[in-house]
Formats: C-alpha cells, structure tokens, sequence
C-alpha cells in the first residue's frame, strides 16, 4: 500500500532543485511525473513515485536541503489549506487545520496537537511503511510547519523543542539550529515539534474567520471527494496483490487495510460499489492488459489473474467481452 500527494505540492520541490541550481525536470520526468500537470490540484501522485526524486537528488544535495523549503513555498501549493492556514485567528486553530485536512495535500503521515500544560506538541505518525524515505523529505516537512507558523505569527516564533526520526545531519548540524533555534533531536521514535502553549491563542494580525470558513467548506468537499475515490482506488490495489493467491476474500483486504470487513463493505456502499464488483473490474482490466502486451501465455494470466483453470478464465473473459482471450490477443 501507498499513500498519495496532490500534484501542486510537488512545486515546491520543483524550486527547492532550481534554486540548488540543479534542473528539476529530468528527475520529476524520469519519476513518470509530468511538470505540466503541477498546477492541477485535482491531479495526485502515488507517494511511492513522487518519492523516487527525492531519492536520487538526495546523493546531490547537502544535508540541509530540506530547509530551503522555507524560502519557496506558497499558499497556493497546498490547495484551500494553505489560504486557510494563512486566514486562520491563532496557531492553534492554524495547527488544526493540519490535523484535519491534511490528508488532502498528503495522506502518507496523520498529524496530531496535544496540549500538555505549558507545552503543547504537534506530532505525526506514518500512516504507511515510510521507512525508506531520505531524511532531506522528513526535514522539509518540518521546515514548512515552521516556517508557515512564522509567517502568520512573527519570526520571533521559537519551538520549545524539535525531534526527527533520522540521524544527525553531520556537518549541516548549524544550519538545523540556526533555523529551528531551540533543542534539536534527531534518531527519536516520536516526530515531534513542541510550541509553547501560550503562543498558540494569540490572535493573529492577518486572520480573516469568514475567508477560512469559506475554504474549510472547500476543504471538507475535497477531503469528502478524496476519500470516496481513494477507498476505491486502495481496494482495487489490494486485490491486485491478492489475485496471484486464487482466494481474494472481503476479509483478507479489509485486514490488510486495517478496518473490520463490515467497515469495508459501508464504505464501498457509500460510494456504490461492492467488494464483488471490484474484483470482476480488476480482473478485466488485467485480463485486457496481460493479453495485449503478449509477455505472458494464457496459462501464466489465467492463474495471475487467481482463476482455477483456463477455461474458467475463458468463460468469465467471453462474459466481459464477447469474445474469448485468444481472439482478443490476436485483434490487440
């Protein structure tokens, strides 16, 4: 399983590489990621894709890279939340935008505000095996949060704390303490950036409410929209892992999603669909694309495909089609 992105946030990795003087568009073309599609924010990338560049460019820049995030983003880059956070009356209700929606510019981690007395601690978890990400992207994370709350408070914001899941960055150690200006802790099971609480009610000079209710209306319809489409799009991902098995159950793909099989089965109804149905989809759009790339034999796609037999598979492909896989191939 993968996460997603929104296309327009990928902008801002785009600058981040030409102001290293570096050219962005052979990375973001070899990674399947077209630059021309950046302004659509209705276009989201696998986060296993988008994650490929910051791979590669990670053997080409320094360690302090992530922070040069602060100097190129805007607003704009992350749909209606980023105007709403910049709208937002404190940096608490600031923070809670990111706590609830998120999921709209990148749903690869869940972030979460606790107050804890005189601190108050923004914190995330990764919602998908993101263990392999290069530490630069886990920066650049942390660098937005910051800067966007500086932005609307005053560059006299300082955490109380901050802490990352990778190691020290070596030589660019400077750098993170000159940005962050406050203790710094690095290989920590928790990523964490700690505020003190009594910054987080302070109204904000540039707040307008009837502006940031406006886009938390646009917000939710996205988010809404996001999640009708992505519970699709995960179980049909699911059932591509499963097929090989020749037994994909409503159960296996419900764990492997981490909900009840129940839950599974209300939230395809929400959509109108059903788990039945998916599987016969993902069956013939495979069907359709093993056969016309001719790489596998009909045997190999029958049981790739989890049929018992290839007649099974004959039968249920003439069902789809009105014709059988061999006519098919022999057209394609």
């Amino acid at each position: 399983m993968t996460g997603t992105t929104i296309a327009t946030a990928n902008r801002i990795l785009l600058r981040m590489l030409e102001q290293y003087g570096i050219d962005p568009l052979p990375f973001f073309r070899k990674a399947g990621i077209d630059p021309a599609e950046l302004s659509k924010s209705m276009v989201r990338y696998p986060w296993k894709q988008a994650v490929v560049i910051w791979k590669e460019i990670s053997e080409l820049v320094d360690p302090a890279f992530g922070l040069s995030a602060s100097h190129v983003w805007q607003p704009s880059d992350f749909h209606a939340l980023g105007c709403a956070f910049m709208s937002s009356s404190s940096l608490r209700d600031a923070l809670n935008r990111v706590v609830r929606f998120n999921s709209l510019v990148y749903d690869v981690v869940g972030y979460s505000l606790v107050e804890c007395d005189e601190h108050t601690v923004l914190s995330y978890i990764a919602k998908y095996d993101i263990h392999d990400e290069p530490a630069i992207l886990e920066d650049t994370r942390w660098a937005l949060i910051l800067d966007a709350c500086r932005r609307i408070y005053g560059e006299e914001l300082n955490p109380v704390e901050v802490s990352f899941w990778h190691d020290e960055p070596g030589s660019a150690i400077d750098k993170f303490t000159e940005y962050y200006r406050c203790p710094i802790r690095f290989n920590e099971k928790h990523a964490r950036m700690t505020f003190p609480t009594e910054v987080l009610d302070k109204p904000l000079p540039a707040s307008n409410y009837e502006l940031a209710l406006a886009l938390d209306r646009t917000l939710g319809n996205y988010v809404s929209k996001f999640e009708q489409e992505d519970i699709v799009a995960r179980t049909k991902s699911i059932i591509c892992e499963f097929l090989p098995s020749g037994n994909v159950t409503n159960e296996m793909v419900a764990d492997a999603l981490h909900m009840s099989s129940r839950s599974l089965q209300r939230k395809l109804a929400d959509v109108d669909t059903n788990f039945r149905y998916l599987v016969e989809q993902v069956r013939q759009e495979l069907a359709k694309s093993y056969l016309a790339d001719r790489t596998y034999n009909l045997i190999e796609i029958t049981y790739m495909l989890g049929f018992s037999s290839q007649s099974s598979f004959s039968r249920a492909f003439k069902r789809w089609t009105g014709i059988t896989p061999q006519d098919f191939r022999e057209a394609a």
